[in-house]
């Protein structure tokens, strides 16, 4: 009976995680196509094929449902720039090394928006939270933005000889931007996406011009 019992348990619960990521995935095509106002819980559950009950019960309410959405990528995201950092951690110091280092993060950090479905569901979704914010304003840093510059902070300055904590971090925001622009040019090309000559020529340049920037502020300031 027991037995029975913590089979029938499991079963339910393997429902309930099917439901919650049938939610998961409807909501994240629909706030992408058509943002958080004009998406409404009758909207996702009807695509989700489920009812107005699980979206309570999963998340709360249609913001719970959005927020989850968000980090739902936004953890996938961030792991794919880790695990682009952790590559760039192990390359030496020596001739090159910086652009290598810059190379392997710029290419973690754009190439999922473009050759993945995710990546650039997720450059909506950020552009829609840009125009009609309903996220708490910590959370990109926190969860994403934070973790990542403080990594690759940690690399330029461990690839880097005598560069300053002060000098790896104002260097780190000027990288992102760049990557961010970079990615915003990318999502406003969804119906023509970069060819890869294309997307190699950015982050050639993106990655030039860093490493450019980077040495300069190894100079003594004028």
């Amino acid at each position: 009976m027991n037995e029975d019992g913590h089979q029938r348990r499991e079963v339910g619960s393997e429902a309930g995680t099917q439901t919650r990521e049938r939610l998961l995935d409807a909501a994240e095509m629909l706030f992408a196509s058509r943002g958080f106002a004009a998406t409404s819980v009758r909207h996702v559950t009807k695509a989700a094929g489920c009812n107005l009950a699980a979206v309570n019960y999963h998340f709360g309410s249609k913001l719970g449902l959005y927020q989850e959405v968000f980090r739902r990528r936004m953890d996938a995201v961030r792991e794919q720039r880790m695990a682009g950092l952790r590559r760039a951690a192990a390359i030496e110091e020596g001739p090159g090394a910086l652009e290598a280092v810059l190379n392997t993060f710029a290419s973690s950090f754009i190439e999922p928006l473009v050759n993945q479905s995710h990546g650039r569901t997720l450059t909506e979704l950020i552009g829609r939270e840009m125009l009609d914010p309903h996220l708490p304003p910590q959370m990109f840093r926190a969860e994403i933005a934070g973790p990542v510059q403080q990594s690759l902070t940690q690399a330029l300055r461990a690839t880097v000889a005598g560069l300053s904590e002060e000098a790896a971090r104002q260097c780190v925001q000027s990288i992102v931007s760049q990557l961010v622009q970079a990615a915003q040019r990318i999502s406003r090309q969804q119906v023509t996406p970069f060819s890869p000559p294309s997307l190699s020529s950015l982050v050639d340049h993106i990655v030039r011009f860093s490493a450019g920037g980077v040495r300069a502020c190894l100079a003594p300031a004028p």
